[in-house]
């Protein structure tokens, strides 16, 4: 199974209002677009994780282009159960 993604990230440009306000810009734009293959969960997996390392880079996500393949992520998603969804989210950290 294939799916196709599209990586936002901030734009980073300065921009310079007609009063002279400079300001860095950190509107989300597509980057690039990525596919990544394997089973459908292998894929599901990789997709939480690749946003998952994102989580504290504000403005930069992975979306999934297919609204088809969006709506089986979904369903995938909530058919997990609450321990899955933790380890996922924390990994092997360490949570107090």
């Amino acid at each position: 199974m294939k799916l196709a993604l599209n990586y936002f990230s901030p734009e980073n440009k300065t921009i310079t209002t007609e009063t002279g306000f400079r300001y860095l810009s950190q509107k989300s734009v597509l980057k690039r677009s990525e596919t990544i293959e394997g089973t459908k969960e292998e894929v599901f997996k990789k997709f939480y994780d690749m946003n998952r390392r994102l989580r504290y880079c504000n403005g930069s996500q992975y979306f999934i282009i297919d609204e088809k393949m969006k709506s089986e992520y979904q369903s995938w998603y909530n058919s997990l159960d609450e321990a899955t969804k933790f380890s996922m989210y924390y990994g092997k950290g360490t949570v107090d």
